[in-house]
């Protein structure tokens, strides 16, 4: 008889702060782009922001719009192709999509071709389930998306959910799903305020027996630590009695590289020139950190 296959642990990293403006789309996108490539590990982007920025910064309008014709995005995960429009819900009992049919891969290895960066893109429509109170068809929908990160895992080593910045429907969906949250946390007050009021509600929610883990990294830190409030509230993230011990020790610094801008699509962390090799290097050392953290 042969013996069991062992299950390999596999993270699912949900980049959320419950304050908007903080970079998520930013680390999400380049952050597990240089992890992709320095752990060789097949990645898997989720973009399950209803604004879905994680999907124009990678893809063209055309492409995205050629994407969301076929219903290659993130909602065939949600809920099955229907007609019921913004204000209801379709369930069914039939699995959602693989993400073989639904994934754009961005990256792979020559050597490796199997080794991919897959992104499954957004789609606008996730904000039919910010205008819904119906518990029972919205269970539904968040346990078929369950369901198909479970089965996901078998085909990745590790998953990243780029979330909304707020406490919805959604958000519940990513913190269900997760092994572990990774916060950006910008060096303002505000930024810190998010990161309590996630914790707290992550703490606060029944519905989650085991908590994932949460780690906060520090994005925009200005270069020669000039800016006395930013160095203020960073010594007190670093001090602070909860996320002292979960704070990466590297930093994301203040820069234009990592900016989104329009006349670029892809990932920040590829481009040449300028600051570029010096920005990919302090992502990479990030990168590496929050890897060991995951265990990869």
């Amino acid at each position: 008889m042969k013996a069991a296959k062992k299950k390999v642990f596999v993270p699912v990293v949900a980049v959320l702060n419950m304050k908007g403006g903080v970079g998520k789309t930013t680390l999400s996108a380049n952050i597990f782009r240089v992890l992709f490539e320095r752990r060789q590990v097949r990645t898997l982007l989720l973009d399950l922001d209803p604004q879905f920025n994680l999907t124009q910064a990678l893809f063209t309008r055309s492409s995205y719009d050629e994407l969301k014709k076929h219903n290659r995005t993130i909602l065939p995960v949600m809920e099955p192709a229907s007609t019921v429009g913004l204000f209801d819900v379709a369930t069914s009992t039939i699995p959602a999509p693989s993400a073989a049919s639904l994934t754009v891969s961005l990256r792979h290895f020559v050597k490796y071709p199997n080794i991919k960066l897959d992104v499954i893109p957004g789609d606008f429509g996730l904000v039919k389930y910010s205008l819904m109170n119906d518990s029972k068809k919205l269970d539904k929908v968040r346990d078929r998306f369950l369901r198909f990160i479970e089965a996901e895992k078998e085909n990745y080593g590790i998953i990243c959910i780029d979330c909304n910045p707020s406490s919805s429907f959604l958000t519940l969906c990513a913190l269900h799903a997760c092994t572990h949250i990774l916060a950006p946390v910008r060096p303002d007050r505000f930024s810190m305020l998010g990161l309590e009021i996630l914790s707290q509600f992550v703490e606060s929610l029944p519905s989650i027996a085991t908590k994932p883990q949460l780690f906060a990294v520090l994005n925009g830190v200005r270069r020669g630590g000039k800016d006395s409030v930013a160095t203020a509230v960073e010594a007190e993230l670093r001090a602070h009695p909860t996320f002292a011990s979960r704070t990466l020790i590297n930093v994301v610094p203040e820069t234009g590289v990592l900016k989104a801008k329009t006349d670029y699509t892809g990932f920040a962390t590829d481009k040449k020139g300028g600051w570029s090799k010096t920005v990919r290097a302090e992502v990479s050392l990030v990168a590496d950190e929050l890897a060991k953290k995951l265990g990869l």
